[in-house]
């Protein structure tokens, strides 16, 4: 876990900003949904059970800024990583530091929301995909696979193959990481059937494995390859 405190240049408008953006935060508070994701496992150093559509309603309200986002996402609270996922500007997150952020992940709730609020809208998000690959931390490599679902377009084979080679690194699989690689495989072969054949070649191991979750991605790709030969 990376726990290297982050500090910032102070800024007085960011700072009357930030502080506003907590107090809308709590004031928009939902407890039953804190209790609800506490009961399922998602925990977060703090969490205001707010809805994403409010959070991108509080968003909308301020202009891109990377400061204010670094802020926000440093905060370490789930709106206020969400937000701050929300500002920032297009391409001015380079690959190194979308891996630092990405680092500070918590849970897989912020690994899917923010894949598609901020990892798949960066123009280098290939190469943060091929660089979370890398990374030993599973919630990091699951933040690219899910980053990868949504540019299936852009991805290499290359890159594709290197997925499930990490995927097979992970001790331990959860239902959600499961499910988001096949979704993605499944997402690669649908933009482009012509990579069908490369699925296949992918996914042939996990049908002799006796690992449940394996056979899992077996079945639930293969339904979709068959579906998509006969369109």
């Amino acid at each position: 876990m990376n726990t290297q405190k982050t500090y910032f240049v102070e800024n007085k408008e960011i700072t009357e900003q930030v502080n506003k953006i907590k107090r809308i935060i709590r004031g928009s508070m939902n407890g039953i949904t804190v209790e609800s994701m506490t009961q399922k496992g998602i925990h977060y150093k703090a969490n205001f059970g707010v809805a994403l559509p409010r959070l991108r309603e509080i968003a909308s309200q301020y202009e891109p800024n990377m400061q204010l986002a670094t802020q926000l996402w440093f905060l370490e609270m789930r709106e206020s990583m969400i937000i701050g996922s929300l500002l920032v500007p297009q391409g001015e997150m380079d690959t190194n530091t979308a891996i630092t952020w990405c680092e500070k992940i918590p849970n897989h709730e912020l690994s899917e929301i923010t894949a598609m609020t901020l990892f798949c809208r960066q123009p280098n998000a290939s190469q943060f995909v091929a660089k979370a690959l890398e990374n030993t931390n599973p919630l990091v490599v699951t933040t690219a696979i899910s980053t990868a679902t949504r540019i299936t377009k852009e991805l290499p084979d290359t890159l594709i193959k290197e997925m499930v080679l990490q995927f097979n690194t992970f001790e331990q699989l959860t239902l959600v990481q499961v499910n988001t690689l096949a979704t993605c495989l499944a997402r690669v072969a649908s933009d482009n059937t012509q990579r069908i054949g490369l699925i296949e070649e992918l996914i042939q191991p996990f049908s002799a494995s006796e690992n449940r979750y394996h056979q899992y991605i077996f079945e639930y790709v293969t339904k979709e390859l068959e579906y998509l030969k006969q369109i």
